[in-house]
């Protein structure tokens, strides 16, 4: 088993501590267990620009080395890797890359969290928009995607249709041309797809992403990896077992995750 999307306190929107999620990994037998938490806003003036979202920029170094020595603790029980989820805005991510470089990261999950001047799951962002502008919105998201994947800076894209998190409809809406071109971005960026199970916390329900989606990205040859975005503990793999036997079913077999950047191949099973 593994998991390679968790949070912890620092975030302003988690509850538990990083040990507290090292310990619930370990209760479920989990293998490889990523440490990824939200990073600050580094392409902000202050030093916590925004409390709720994300730590504050000083709080960054204790929380890698407080990561660095659970893996080190750990070393003979479970795999621990170090990460951080960075939010992707267009033309800022000079500031992300020259601080998050300066760490010994395995991976970095990429997510775009903020999209046409909301937050995602923003449920008034809905509001003065009908139902037959949906497809087209949907499928700006996704070139948002394509571009983070096309910035190179990610390892993991996260959560690729998390829009649909608080407005449930937005979850059929096709719009398969631009989901293609995201995903062939995605697979020609060297970054890989995480399944993501924390849709159950949100409106809509279920996984990022849709069916449809696992379906194309296994057509398109995208690597995936499973990811269950816990913001407390008792969240680490969640439907971890149902997600396998899924991607099975549409020709999975095996997950990628990374150490120091590098990609490896593990079995599904």
């Amino acid at each position: 088993m593994i998991d390679l999307h968790t949070h912890h306190n620092r975030c302003g929107h988690a509850t538990g501590s990083l040990r507290d999620y090292v310990i619930a990994a370990l209760d479920k037998g989990v293998t490889v267990l990523g440490l990824s938490d939200h990073t600050p806003m580094f392409a902000e003036e202050a030093d916590q620009a925004l409390p709720p979202v994300a730590m504050p920029k000083s709080e960054f170094p204790s929380y890698i080395a407080e990561a660095l020595a659970l893996k080190e603790e750990f070393a003979h029980s479970i795999e621990i890797l170090v990460s951080t989820e960075a939010d992707f805005f267009q033309g800022r991510m000079d500031p992300y890359s020259k601080a998050l470089g300066s760490y010994p990261l395995d991976y970095v999950i990429g997510s775009v969290h903020m999209f046409e001047g909301h937050d995602i799951f923003d449920t008034t962002r809905w509001e003065n928009i009908e139902d037959g502008e949906l497809a087209a919105v949907k499928g700006r998201y996704f070139r948002a995607i394509a571009e983070c994947a096309r910035s190179g800076l990610f390892q993991v894209m996260g959560h690729v249709d998390a829009l649909k998190g608080n407005h449930p409809k937005l979850g059929a809406v096709p719009a398969p041309a631009a989901a293609d071109e995201m995903l062939r971005a995605i697979r020609d960026s060297g970054a890989v797809m995480e399944i993501n199970t924390s849709g159950n916390t949100k409106r809509c329900g279920g996984w990022y992403p849709e069916h449809d989606l696992l379906e194309r990205a296994h057509h398109f040859g995208v690597p995936i990896t499973f990811a269950s975005d816990a913001h407390v503990p008792e969240r680490v793999c969640d439907q971890y077992p149902e997600v396998v036997r899924v991607l099975h079913d549409i020709g999975f077999r095996t997950w990628t995750v990374f150490r120091r950047g590098t990609p490896r191949t593990l079995s599904l099973a």
